[in-house]
């Protein structure tokens, strides 16, 4: 196993991890995301680090796709996250379409805190959510204002950070992370042939 293999499947155990407290605190909370409802996914701001999509590229190569969306992040100049695949119903606005390897932000928002400039934790979360559940929303604020363990988003960051501090540095767009990301994978191999084609086939 090659070092950045290595990193990136320290990343999807990290991620594994994370999916596992957020769904446990999203149990005890008795909130959930609203159905049919996309629009984090739309928002043009969304950014990641490269080491937040290392296993998504890592996917892709193995499923013979990294240079096909390599090649259309290169065209997309739409700063709508690549992944996001608008469904044509009324019930549902669209999804994720490779929810399994999404970034870090992805995973946080909703069912993850923040501290505000006062150093309390606050809900880091959408209005729509808020709308909602407003009860609860109120709730969880007041409960971690007193002291209530709650999944914090820069510790999830820090954790991150420390699989690999150079990878999780900088932020970008989350299209122009996607294609970093690939890069780095697709250099990585042609630099290691035969090595790479043997990944490939294991997979």
């Amino acid at each position: 196993m090659s070092h950045l293999e290595d990193i990136s499947l320290k990343v999807e155990q990290f991620y594994t991890a994370l999916d596992k407290d957020l769904t446990t605190f999203q149990t005890q909370a008795k909130y959930s995301c609203i159905a049919g409802c996309s629009k984090c996914c739309t928002s043009p701001n969304i950014e990641a680090s490269i080491l937040e999509l290392l296993p998504y590229a890592f996917y892709l190569y193995k499923n013979n796709s990294a240079e096909i969306v390599y090649d259309r992040l290169l065209l997309n100049n739409s700063p709508i996250c690549n992944l996001y695949q608008p469904l044509q119903t009324t019930k549902q606005k669209g999804g994720c379409s490779s929810y399994t390897h999404r970034a870090l932000i992805c995973r946080l928002f909703g069912f993850s805190f923040t501290r505000n400039k006062t150093g309390e934790s606050t809900l880091l979360t959408c209005t729509t959510i808020k709308d909602t559940y407003p009860k609860i929303s109120e709730s969880l604020n007041i409960q971690a204002k007193k002291g209530l363990s709650v999944p914090l988003a820069t510790n999830y960051y820090n954790q991150l950070t420390d699989i690999d501090y150079n990878l999780s540095k900088q932020q970008f767009p989350i299209n122009e992370a996607m294609r970093l990301a690939i890069e780095m994978i697709l250099n990585h191999y042609h630099y290691s042939e035969p090595f790479g084609e043997d990944i490939k086939n294991a997979s």
